[in-house]
């Protein structure tokens, strides 16, 4: 009898969580109606705002911040194993693919798009950036990724090509990859001197 009511309380849990995502994701989305400058906001975070974050490498490299600048590819490794271990598991589709048939439209001009949505690419990658770079004292150049990172997250549930929780998922994904990248190399760092 437990058991039995343990998993209708997890069932409850889950229809509540994909309830609230998918109202999140078309509140998002559906604020492009009749807004083309929010439509190309969305649009410019979704395909360049990571080309953003990645710029922050030259600025790694100018400065000879070697060690922020492995730290930031430890992390972004992690991640990526992390999220080829969940594609093997998991192939959420995309929300445009999802609700076709509904009035919602992806903005997917110039984007080439992989049907996995779980969790968002982009966002884990913007985040273990952000956070590397900012535990390596570099706390403005750090908190400026975590802005760009935020933008990137919205500009693609925006763009009808995650979920909330795509992006959440994501993000705490690349945050936690930089922590340990992070404690990772300062162990590497420790053990070569």
């Amino acid at each position: 009898m437990e058991d039995f009511s343990y998993n209708v309380d997890m069932e409850h849990l889950f229809d509540q969580i994909r309830y609230y995502d998918y109202h999140t994701y078309v509140f998002f989305h559906g604020a492009i109606h009749g807004r083309e400058w929010l439509n190309e906001i969305y649009l410019f975070f979704a395909k360049y705002g990571i080309v953003m974050s990645f710029l922050s490498f030259i600025y790694l490299i100018w400065r000879i911040k070697i060690r922020a600048f492995f730290c930031t590819f430890v992390a972004m490794g992690i991640a990526a194993a992390v999220n080829i271990i969940i594609a093997l598991v998991w192939k959420r589709p995309r929300p445009f693919v999802s609700h076709q048939d509904e009035i919602l439209r992806p903005i997917t001009q110039g984007l080439k798009v992989d049907p996995v949505s779980f969790p968002s690419a982009h966002t884990y990658i913007a985040f273990a950036i952000a956070t590397s770079v900012f535990l390596y004292g570099h706390k403005k150049l750090g908190s400026f990724l975590f802005l760009i990172a935020i933008l990137i997250a919205v500009g693609r549930i925006g763009a009808g090509l995650h979920y909330p929780s795509d992006v959440v998922a994501g993000a705490l994904l690349g945050i936690a990859s930089g922590i340990v990248a992070y404690k990772i190399t300062c162990k590497a760092q420790a053990d070569w001197t």
